[in-house]
């Protein structure tokens, strides 16, 4: 039987002090006998002491950086065959290194694999509950094989990844879409895989308005610009065209429920059915989420959630019209 590969983690922390004692220790608990890098990026907590004291092994570097330029770091100090990157907002559960390492002794074509968060955030307000069941959702759902990349728990080989340039740090100096820039290159590489059951826990307290920036800002903006430069937009994650189909309902489906009220009180019922029935079409659309929603936090939230990703469909849309249409009027200004 061929060995495991040898494996490290390489863990990006900014001002995350108050996040290791769970993040970290999952890490180092599941890591066993392999490496863990703690890279700091110009905290100003004591991320790299309390780093330092819980075990890993600590790179703390002199001024503020995104964590782009802080994983790139952490990989060029370990000499291993597989880098698993897990963010510091992030909880590992205890098998992650064991199914990489096994995924890539497997597959010898295999450049990467990617994770996903579960289903069982600890932030329980409305906002923190959609961003991470959307993104466990959306994960489960995507395909497994030619597979993006998500390094909020994702490994790829280390010689491929230093090959390729590793995460480009000047064109994402601060979070944001490096994971799925460095996936399109990682797939001319070799195998690239998602394994639904790869997860972590995520951490993180969302507000509507912090979604909402990071959705625009973080998201949809800069994703927009690389589908413009490269020409390349896959049919999967949010970008199926079952999103695109959706995208389009959204606007008809808020005006309708807005509308259709309106038009009952006057009687006439058939206009509100028809006004209803965007609504109805994105309900059916939607059946697997608000199922899988309903389960997960209740029917209540359920119906909360489809309706705000309404929302999200359309501003997100708006965006990478607002990208798209300056790209081919020759702009190269950002929305």
């Amino acid at each position: 039987m061929t060995d495991l590969p040898s494996l490290a983690i390489v863990m990006p922390a900014y001002n995350a002090a108050h996040l290791l004692p769970l993040s970290l220790r999952a890490a180092l608990d599941a890591a066993g006998d392999q490496r863990v890098m703690v890279v700091d990026p110009g905290s100003t907590d004591d991320t790299a002491e309390v780093a330092r004291k819980m075990g890993a092994e600590v790179i703390r570097l002199p001024t503020r950086h995104g964590p782009a330029h802080a994983r790139n770091v952490g990989v060029e100090d370990v000499d291993v065959d597989i880098v698993l990157f897990i963010d510091s907002d992030c909880v590992a559960h205890p098998d992650v290194v064991e199914r990489v390492r096994e995924a890539f002794r497997a597959n010898p074509n295999l450049v990467s694999i990617t994770g996903s968060y579960d289903d069982a955030p600890p932030e329980r307000n409305f906002a923190s509950l959609y961003m991470n069941l959307r993104h466990h959702f959306v994960h489960q759902k995507a395909k497994t094989t030619g597979a993006s990349f998500w390094a909020g728990c994702g490994a790829c080989r280390r010689d491929v990844f230093r090959k390729i340039g590793g995460f480009d740090a000047s064109k994402y100096p601060m979070p944001m879409i490096e994971d799925i820039e460095l996936g399109l290159r990682l797939r001319k590489e070799g195998d690239t895989a998602l394994d639904p059951a790869l997860h972590v826990t995520h951490l993180k307290k969302w507000t509507v308005r912090s979604v909402v920036e990071t959705d625009i800002k973080c998201r949809a903006r800069p994703w927009s610009e690389l589908i413009a430069e490269t020409g390349e937009m896959p049919n999967d994650l949010n970008l199926h065209w079952t999103q695109r189909v959706a995208a389009a309902l959204a606007p008809l489906v808020l005006l309708g429920m807005v509308s259709a009220p309106v038009a009952a009180l006057l009687g006439n019922w058939l206009l509100s059915g028809v006004l209803l029935a965007p609504g109805a079409v994105s309900l059916v659309m939607h059946k697997d989420m608000i199922a899988f929603f309903a389960q997960a936090a209740g029917l209540s939230f359920a119906m909360r959630a489809w309706l705000f990703h309404q929302v999200h469909l359309i501003y997100s849309a708006a965006t990478f019209a607002v990208v798209m249409g300056k790209h081919r009027l020759g702009g190269t200004q950002t929305a």
